[in-house]
C-alpha cells in the first residue's frame, strides 16, 4: 500500500465512527485499479469490501485532475450495483504531485427519504384540496431526477465491475434497446462512455460488446472512430 494512502486509514475509521451506519467511507490504492478498495467502513451502505475495484468515474477524475490544484470533488450523485443513489465526495491523495488515492465518502439518503415521507404525510392530512396520490406521483418524480442524474456506479468487484449497469442506464437515457440502436445510436453510445471513462477499466469493451450484442472488435472500431473525431 502506497505510504501516502496508509496513513490515512485511521481516518477511515473515525469518519466511519463519527458520521454514523449511513455513510460509507472509503479508502482507494490507485496502485492496483482493480483492488483499490484497502480500507472501508459501512460498506455494507454499497456492499463492498475491501479489494473491490476502483470505478471507471474515480480512475476519470483522477486522471483529469492529475495536473490541476483541486484537492476534492463533492457532492455528486453515485449509484451502488443495485441502484440506490448515494450523496457522495472524494478526496484526492497525492505523493509528490501525483494522485495515489482517493477517500470517498458515501450518504445513503435513504434515511431521510423516510423522514420526508411522514413529513409528506403528515401535512397532506391537513392540507385543504390536495390528496396524496398527487404528493406520491411529485415525490417520484424528484426521485427519478435524482437517480438519473448520477455519474459514478459503485462496484462490489468480481463479475460486476458497474460497466454494464452504466451501458443499461446509457441504454435508457436514450430510451432504446440494444437490439434498436443502429450504427450511429452505438456509436453515440460509445461515445459518452469514452467521455466517462468507461473504458480504463479492464474488460470494460468485452463488457460493453455483451450487452450491445456486438463483437468485441467492433466496439473498438467504434471506439477508435470516437477518439478520431475528438
Amino acid at each position: 500500500m502506497n505510504k501516502k494512502v496508509e496513513e490515512l486509514v485511521p481516518l477511515v475509521d473515525f469518519l466511519g465512527r463519527a458520521l454514523g451506519a449511513s455513510t460509507e467511507v472509503v479508502l482507494h490504492d490507485l496502485e492496483d485499479p482493480e483492488h483499490s478498495v484497502v480500507r472501508i467502513v459501512n460498506g455494507e451502505v454499497s456492499g463492498r469490501a475491501v479489494g473491490a475495484p476502483a470505478t471507471d468515474f474515480a480512475l476519470k477524475m483522477a486522471e483529469q485532475l492529475e495536473h490541476s490544484g483541486d484537492s476534492f470533488v463533492s457532492d455528486y450523485v453515485a449509484t451502488t450495483a443495485d441502484g440506490r443513489p448515494m450523496q457522495s465526495s472524494s478526496y484526492f491523495i497525492r505523493d509528490e504531485g501525483k494522485i495515489v488515492g482517493i477517500l470517498c465518502v458515501n450518504i445513503d439518503p435513504q434515511p431521510f427519504r423516510t423522514l420526508e415521507d411522514s413529513i409528506n404525510a403528515f401535512m397532506e392530512a391537513y392540507r385543504h384540496g390536495g390528496s396524496e396520490e398527487y404528493r406520491d406521483t411529485n415525490l417520484e418524480a424528484v426521485r427519478a431526477a435524482y437517480r438519473e442524474s448520477s455519474i459514478e456506479t459503485l462496484s462490489i468487484g468480481g463479475a460486476d465491475t458497474g460497466v454494464a449497469e452504466q451501458v443499461r442506464s446509457l441504454l435508457g437515457a436514450l430510451g432504446k434497446t440494444a437490439s434498436e440502436l443502429d450504427q450511429a445510436g452505438r456509436i453515440e453510445l460509445i461515445r459518452r462512455l469514452e467521455s466517462a471513462g468507461t473504458f480504463l477499466i479492464k474488460g470494460a469493451a468485452s463488457e460493453v460488446a455483451n450487452v450491445l450484442c456486438v463483437s468485441v472488435p467492433t466496439v473498438y472500431r467504434y471506439l477508435q472512430q470516437v477518439r478520431r473525431q475528438g
